[in-house]
């Protein structure tokens, strides 16, 4: 199968460039042909730079027609769908942000979400049919993220590991105190601290306690560390038997309205730490959370999805109300960055990538910090 993956991005270490290298690694292992695109054509010379994989940025010059688009991103995915006719896609939504928001067109056949509280939230938002979404949850890779050896009898070291907090952020504050007072040592790694890092399973077996969600959580615990789930605005359980499925199942992250963080109640989860925990749950993650599973779960999806388009009549007018429901609703931010900007985009030396608009927007950010 011909398979085209859109992703917003195609370089750093974030969730979805890493679930983008996974996948393509994993399908072309299993003999399919995999094509990459980000509508940014600076992102070409810094995609998947050890990764045989085609990358595209001119879905127009594509040697290869795909069979089917696992779209990702709204603007890039609509971008393909409009550009591939009679291609059908599945999306991949993977988290609550504005660049996930869930498109409609009549060739996005299937859904995926990485939890059951995203799928929920796609029928209830996008009222889009529950029977259209499967959840398809995070999965790590196994050959990657090795086992550190046997947990020691109480944890030394910990380490925040989040992209979302920096040393300010309550959660953090709390943690470092907590830590402190059993006299553990804390690290923090994220773009926020100003300390990331391209190579995760090699930092990852430092520590003994992580404070994590998502990918990064499950990443740590396939590495037999000990995680607490650390949300965006609290601090949650330490991750064990018993309590497992129910995180794994909202892909390690806690609601935005869980009570504020304390050292106090961190406090209490770091004192459930027991090496024969630690041990079985690491296990159990290298069990039923390698990304083998993933595509195991995955490639049907295709298969049906593909299966289901064939033969299929062409409908213009549905697939143009498609494209124009979805302007009208991108169009109003467009305007708005225009307006900011003070019709920048309009002149000669107009930006022509992400980075070159991001730099624009923040000289118009200081800006309107002076005139404040």
């Amino acid at each position: 199968m011909r398979v085209l993956i859109t992703n917003t991005r195609l370089d750093g270490r974030g969730g979805t460039e890493t679930f983008t290298r996974q996948l393509a690694r994993g399908l072309q292992s299993r003999g399919h042909t995999v094509m990459a695109y980000s509508s940014d054509a600076t992102e070409l010379p810094r995609m998947l730079e050890s990764d045989v994989i085609p990358v595209a940025t001119d879905l127009t010059r594509l040697a290869v027609r795909p069979d089917i688009i696992h779209a990702q991103h709204h603007l890039d995915a609509m971008s393909a769908l409009l550009s591939l006719r009679g291609v059908p896609a599945v999306y991949h939504c993977h988290g609550a942000v504005w660049r996930e928001s869930v498109p409609a067109h009549p060739r996005i056949l299937e859904y995926l979400a990485v939890s059951d509280t995203l799928a929920e939230r796609l029928a209830v938002e996008f009222s889009i049919p529950p029977d259209r979404i499967s959840v398809l949850l995070n999965a790590v890779d196994l050959s990657r993220f090795q086992p550190r050896g046997n947990p020691p009898g109480r944890p030394g070291r910990a380490l925040v590991y989040h992209s979302r907090h920096d040393a300010r952020s309550a959660p953090v504050r709390a943690i470092a105190e907590a830590t402190t007072r059993r006299g553990i040592s804390l690290d923090c790694v994220g773009a926020r601290f100003g300390r990331a890092t391209e190579r995760p399973e090699s930092l990852l077996q430092d520590y003994d306690l992580v404070f994590a969600s998502g990918l990064s959580a499950l990443e740590a615990l396939a590495c037999g560390c000990a995680v607490v789930v650390l949300g965006r605005t609290s601090c949650g359980a330490l991750v064990g038997d018993a309590n497992f499925d129910r995180f794994r199942r909202v892909n390690f992250s806690l609601p935005v309205n869980a009570a504020p963080p304390s050292a106090s109640s961190i406090g209490c989860e770091i004192d459930r730490y027991d090496p024969a925990e630690v041990l079985r749950v690491s296990s159990r993650t290298r069990a039923e959370a390698g990304f083998d599973r993933l595509l195991d779960a995955l490639v049907p999806v295709y298969e049906r999805v593909v299966a289901s388009h064939a033969g299929a009549v062409e409908d213009p007018d549905a697939e143009s109300r498609a494209a124009a429901h979805y302007l009208r609703r991108i169009v109003p931010l467009v305007k708005m960055t225009d307006r900011l900007l003070d019709g920048q985009w309009s002149s000669p030396t107009r930006a022509t990538s992400l980075e070159e608009l991001r730099a624009e927007v923040e000289v118009l950010r200081r800006r309107v910090e002076t005139i404040g």
